[in-house]
């Protein structure tokens, strides 16, 4: 494995924890209002996408959130180039279509945005960037993507 680094999803748990007390609180004091489920619901989904793990090697490049939830990978020749880009905070958390493809990410707002060959994109989000694109660039150079 040339690359891998797991991003903690600092502000998914954040508004999920902010979420989980609120919820906590309410199924204590009005507990005939089901609140109790909806925090089990939250405390599913911070687990789930409590992080963001990426691995670049042998010729693809895999991600998953957590502990395993949603893998995806990619074939480092389909990917045509790679970048550093911002994404905006509005296009939110977690797993998000774009109009030009994918989004996955778990806090802050940079990401390496994947070009494929068909013209879509994959971004992923990274508080890593550089390392992140360097990793990625060896692995297009490798398989003669580039």
């Amino acid at each position: 494995m040339d690359y891998k680094h797991t991003q903690i999803g600092t502000a998914i748990l954040a508004v999920m924890g902010i979420s989980a007390l609120v919820l906590a609180y309410s199924a204590v004091v009005k507990p005939e209002d089901n609140a109790s489920f909806a925090f089990v619901v939250v405390v599913i989904i911070a687990i789930l996408f409590s992080s963001l793990t990426i691995k670049v090697g042998e010729g693809q490049i895999r991600w998953f959130f957590g502990p395993g939830f949603w893998r995806k990978s990619l074939d480092c020749n389909q990917i045509d180039s790679a970048k550093i880009i911002k994404t905006k905070w509005y296009n939110g958390l977690g797993i998000r279509q774009l109009s030009t493809g994918w989004l996955y990410n778990v806090s802050g707002l940079d990401a390496v945005e994947l070009t494929l060959k068909d013209g879509t994109t994959v971004s992923l989000g990274t508080n890593e960037p550089e390392q992140l694109l360097t990793a990625i660039e060896k692995a297009l150079a490798t398989c003669g993507a580039k």
